[in-house]
């Protein structure tokens, strides 16, 4: 079953790539797999969204969640 959250999980491998304000780190390293994982439908949404925001917090990105 394809991954409804893929189109959204290309979006946010992209602000990962080429936004986010850090390159390095833990959370960082697990969010891109993560989201690259949700994408291939190998990985669930949630866990993929949790690892996003985790990385967030990790850099310190000031985000609200809606």
């Amino acid at each position: 079953m394809p991954c409804i959250w893929s189109s959204i999980g290309t979006e946010a491998l992209d602000i990962l790539f080429t936004n986010w304000p850090v390159v390095s780190g833990t959370a960082f390293v697990l969010a891109l797999e993560a989201c690259a994982g949700a994408i291939s439908g190998a990985v669930t949404q949630e866990a993929a969204q949790s690892a996003f925001v985790a990385a967030a917090i990790e850099a310190k990105v000031i985000f609200r969640i809606a």
